[in-house]
């Protein structure tokens, strides 16, 4: 819990850090002629943002390496929507089995990959152990936000649910079927081109 509320400030630390430069100058000019003096005080105001073009962005999240190593891939395919998708595959010992996910995110701002936005998204899972095995099929959708501290690192942070339905190989247990929602939570950190 203490990593997550770690990250969670993080997040809202790096969100919240605006890139203005404020410029004070102080000059005076005196007329050889007449020998007057005049002072001009102004104070100079700038915003930054970047702008940097960014088409394809690789990540990981980190929170998930838990239960998955995970990687997903995103493409720029407009100036709103991002296309992705990626893999994972069981961390734990005794444990076997690939997992695939495809995402859609739309950028209101018309910034893709940079900023707020909405992702729903889909994903199977195949986990097996010994001689059984289980399948998960979901949808979702998360809200998130993606940024750039660095030249081309990336960071997001993400919230949404899940629905799962699956069945489980073995047809005498009591989990056979299994449906139901779960929150999800997707940190992610990258690199971007």
């Amino acid at each position: 819990m203490k990593l997550l509320s770690f990250f969670l400030v993080l997040t809202f630390i790096a969100v919240t850090i605006n890139a203005q430069v404020v410029t004070k100058e102080k000059k005076k000019t005196v007329n050889p002629a007449t020998g007057d003096t005049v002072y001009t005080e102004s104070t100079i105001t700038t915003t930054s943002e970047d702008i940097t073009p960014r088409n394809n962005m690789i990540v990981i999240n980190p929170i998930k390496f838990i239960l998955f190593y995970n990687i997903s891939y995103f493409h720029k395919v407009s100036d709103n929507v991002a296309l992705g998708g990626g893999f994972q595959i069981p961390t734990i010992s005794g444990l076997g089995g690939i997992g695939v996910n495809a995402e859609l995110r739309y950028y209101p701002s018309g910034k893709t990959l940079r900023g707020f936005y909405f992702a729903p998204n889909i994903s199977f899972n195949r986990v097996t152990v010994t001689d059984n095995s289980a399948n998960a099929f979901s949808i979702g959708g998360l809200i998130g936000w993606q940024w750039f501290p660095g030249d081309d690192f990336a960071i997001g942070l993400g919230l949404g649910i899940d629905y799962y339905t699956g069945a489980n190989s073995d047809e005498y247990s009591a989990y056979s079927n299994i449906s139901g929602t779960v929150p999800a939570l997707r940190f992610d950190v990258g690199y971007a081109w």
